[in-house]
């Protein structure tokens, strides 16, 4: 593998926004536990990743040479980050029934 430094995260606002649906939407659907559960699993995969951000595939939708932009894959979704010379950053949380050009769209998010 490439060189596989810790590197501190940082996180967009709007994965925070995008957890909050998510959550939301799990209550309505599944209930209070399974939802907090699914939010448990979020999070455990966040703290991870300073040291496995190499070992979740490239995006498929965000190709680039250095290959960059990462997912984690879930069950209902994928979180979405760019990993950069000095930092890793976690741009959002996408469910897999989202469109290919509002996946794209992310690649323009400034933190």
């Amino acid at each position: 593998m490439e060189d596989a430094k810790i590197r501190p995260i940082r996180i967009a606002d709007l994965f925070y926004e995008s957890i909050k649906n998510i959550f939301e939407y799990g209550v309505e659907q599944f209930g209070f536990l399974q939802a907090l559960k699914y939010e448990s699993l979020i999070y455990e995969e966040v703290d991870k990743l300073p040291l496995r951000y190499l070992a979740h595939p490239e995006c498929r939708y965000l190709s680039t040479k250095d290959r960059r932009y990462r997912t984690i894959i879930l069950p209902a979704h994928f979180i979405l980050y760019r990993i950069t010379a000095t930092q890793i950053e976690i741009l959002d949380i996408v469910s897999y029934r989202e469109s290919i050009s509002h996946i794209k769209r992310r690649r323009n998010i400034k933190l």
